[in-house]
């Protein structure tokens, strides 16, 4: 294993369990450190009680025996009888019994010397006559040894209370560092899962448009790596097949226009009667070999734009005359505008703007081209320019039938056939737009559909202002 290896999980499944075990340990740690606080706090919660409640009850026998003293002595003083005198001196053995063992329950107690001094004299006396001022403080002393028990019972008490909330912050500290321990880790597991899932999002959305990707090796559960290395094969694969896509289409255009301009310079060379006078009838002839020799070439350029724009190269910008570009996207469509009979309204003044002329005319030629076989017969197609916010504003349109709406979004896309057809005796490829919003994106600009309302459809190219030193 070389020191760059990092850990990982075998498999998705075993990432999620650890990262439950994990994130669960800190809370079950919580969970026994509270309840073996909490029982342990019942536990002197129990013993406590069961102190104070025996003390109480010595207290009270206490109480009783002094006042028994006090009674008997009492008795024995205007009696005399010896049975009396018995009976005391056992009340005074019961009280000794009884404050031995309160003073190991209250130790400290201030008033426990004082009464067992007070209990020595009495046992002292016992054979002699006992006074009764000795009784008399026997008797307050059992009642201050009675509230001072108290005083001392209500300051335990006080003390475990103390304990208590001592012991509910310290719980409260370890639940936040526990929870906030678990939290982490919850974070920790979550970007360890998701931050691959996320980069294989963002290779799945690079495949689609068909960008490069980043081949770096991905690190996370099995399921993941083997999905990345899938999608590794899946991208070699595309750019064969891209690559085998445009050398088909170079192939395929290549062999498609070496014969069309044979056929081309054959028909043009007849329509001059080269060869010899033309009737009507093989002049129409002529005529409709041109015109639909010309839509062919105009397909195979546009296919041969679509390939090119695939991989585009560095751009020409430089001052550009507006209305010289749009003569030269014209000039293939003028026999068409004359037999469909549209009308042409162009700007009556030429405006001068920098950018790279040859994408400019594809723009322009695949836009005009759509105005004219998507327009109505003696129609009219529209040309505009006007700068606006700093940009260079070209406006295309003609008359027919408009865009559905369910369309828009789509009209851009590569082979996109709508319901709209196209006018003409040869069906269209799909690839216009698709062409000029290529060539659009290649220039900086911004191709979108103005105007779809009231039997007219209107496209505008938005020409971004670049300076002439950025040419190249």
């Amino acid at each position: 294993m070389t020191p760059t290896h990092r850990w990982r999980a075998g498999s998705l499944r075993q990432l999620i369990l650890l990262a439950f075990l994990l994130v669960v340990t800190p809370l079950g740690v919580l969970l026994v450190q509270a309840s073996n606080e909490l029982v342990e706090q019942a536990r002197q919660g129990r013993e406590e009680a069961r102190l104070s409640l025996e003390i109480i009850q010595r207290n009270l026998q206490l109480d009783v025996l002094a006042e028994d003293i006090l009674r008997s002595a009492r008795q024995y003083a205007i009696l005399q009888r010896s049975e009396i005198r018995g009976r005391q001196q056992e009340q005074v053995g019961h009280y000794r019994n009884q404050l031995d063992i309160q003073s190991f329950l209250l130790e400290g107690n201030p008033v426990i010397p004082r009464l067992q001094d007070t209990l020595i004299l009495i046992e002292q006396a016992q054979d002699g006559e006992i006074g009764l001022p000795l009784l008399e403080q026997l008797v307050l002393l059992t009642g201050e040894l009675i509230t001072q028990s108290n005083r001392q019972l209500e300051q335990r008490l006080a003390k475990l209370d103390s304990q208590a909330r001592a012991t509910q912050q310290a719980l409260w500290l370890l639940a936040s560092i526990l929870i906030a321990v678990s939290a982490l880790l919850m974070l920790y597991f979550s970007l360890r899962i998701s931050r691959p899932v996320s980069l294989l999002i963002a290779r799945i959305r690079a495949l689609g448009h068909g960008q490069q990707q980043d081949r770096a090796a991905l690190r996370g559960p099995r399921e993941l790596v083997d999905l990345n290395a899938q999608l590794d094969w899946l991208g070699d694969h595309l750019n064969e097949l891209e690559q085998e896509k445009q050398r088909f289409l170079r192939h395929i255009s290549h062999e498609l226009k070496t014969p069309l301009t044979t056929l081309r310079e054959g028909s043009d060379l007849m329509a001059e009667e080269v060869a010899g006078p033309l009737t009507d009838n093989q002049r129409e002839i002529i005529e409709l070999i041109q015109r639909n020799s010309f839509e062919l070439q105009t397909l195979i350029e546009q296919l041969l734009d679509y390939n090119r724009l695939q991989q585009p190269g560095p751009l020409d910008v430089r001052s550009t005359s507006l209305d010289s570009c749009l003569n030269a996207a014209l000039h293939p469509h003028k026999l068409l505008l004359e037999q469909k009979r549209i009308r042409l309204r162009r700007p009556g003044k030429d405006a001068q703007w920098p950018t790279d002329r040859a994408m400019l005319h594809r723009i322009l030629s695949n836009l005009i081209s759509n105005a004219i076989y998507y327009g109505d017969e003696q129609g009219e197609l529209s040309v505009s320019y006007q700068v606006q916010d700093g940009q260079m504003h070209i406006d295309i349109g003609n008359i027919g039938p408009l865009i559905p709406s369910e369309e828009i979004e789509q009209i851009f896309k590569p082979f996109f056939q709508g319901k709209n057809r196209r006018r003409g005796p040869l069906k269209g490829s799909g690839i216009g737009l698709s062409v000029a919003q290529d060539a659009a994106i290649a220039l900086g600009a911004r191709l979108s559909l103005a105007h779809n309302a009231n039997h007219k459809v209107v496209f505008r190219i938005m020409l971004p202002a670049v300076s002439e030193r950025h040419a190249t």
